[in-house]
C-alpha cells in the first residue's frame, strides 16, 4: 500500500464542552394514543372475523358510543348509519 498524504488538521485550542448539553425529547400523550388507537382500528379490521362490519365501543372527547363500523377512509372511520367519526377524536376503541 503506497503512503498516503498527511492531512492538515488545525489544532483545538480551547476547552470544548460540548458534552454538557443534552436534548431530550419526549412523545406527547397525544401522538403515542393516536399510534396506540391506528393499531388498534387496523386489528380490528384485519381480524378473520372481519367481512363486512364490525360492533365496537368507541370513547371520544364527548364521550362513549357503541357504533357499527364498516369502513374507514384516510382521517375517519365510517359507520353503518352514514356517520364519520374522525380518528384523531378517538381516545379508546374496543371491539365487542
Amino acid at each position: 500500500m503506497k503512503d498516503l498524504p498527511k492531512v492538515f488538521a488545525k489544532p483545538i485550542e480551547k476547552d470544548v464542552k460540548n458534552n454538557k448539553d443534552l436534548f431530550y425529547s419526549k412523545l406527547s400523550s397525544d401522538e403515542r394514543s393516536s399510534k396506540n388507537i391506528l393499531k388498534e382500528i387496523d386489528e380490528i379490521f384485519h381480524d378473520r372475523n372481519f367481512v363486512y362490519k364490525s360492533d365496537v365501543e368507541i370513547t371520544t372527547k364527548d364521550g362513549t358510543f357503541i357504533k357499527t363500523i364498516v369502513g374507514k377512509n384516510g382521517s375517519s372511520l365510517l359507520t353503518l348509519d352514514g356517520e364519520a367519526i374522525r380518528i384523531i377524536d378517538i381516545e379508546d376503541i374496543k371491539k365487542l
